[in-house]
């Protein structure tokens, strides 16, 4: 079952960024990245319709739609190593931001160099 910001954020990514699917599909070895879409469609529209799916269709969720939405790494910190100073990943809370933003970052990342560049104009 999605949480209704999973469902939130994956319908914002079906209406505005379908190729965040597709690119997650081919990444992970999925060769019909269009049927990863389709299967990401069925689950926005209604979260209930997770517990309807077949297997081929939760196999294009494990692989193409949950790296999307669940546990997404964050870009991390721009100093020397690029490390993410939080946890690794962009909380589920601020997930919708980072898409809308394409800022990538959890929220430890984006108030550590926010606040950096607030006290070094």
């Amino acid at each position: 079952m999605l949480t209704e910001y999973q469902t939130k954020v994956l319908k914002y990514i079906v209406d505005n960024n379908e190729e965040y699917i597709v690119d997650s599909a081919r990444n992970n070895g999925i060769n019909k990245p269009d049927a990863s879409v389709g299967v990401a469609k069925f689950l926005s529209a209604d979260s209930g319709n997770f517990a309807k799916m077949s297997t081929s269709q939760k196999h294009h969720y494990d692989n193409a739609i949950k790296p999307l939405i669940i546990d997404v790494p964050c870009d991390g910190m721009i100093n020397e190593d690029g490390s993410c100073i939080g946890n690794g990943s962009i909380d589920e809370d601020s997930l919708l931001g980072a898409y809308i933003g394409q800022d990538m970052r959890c929220q430890h990342c984006v108030s550590t160099k926010d606040a950096w560049f607030a006290n070094n104009p």
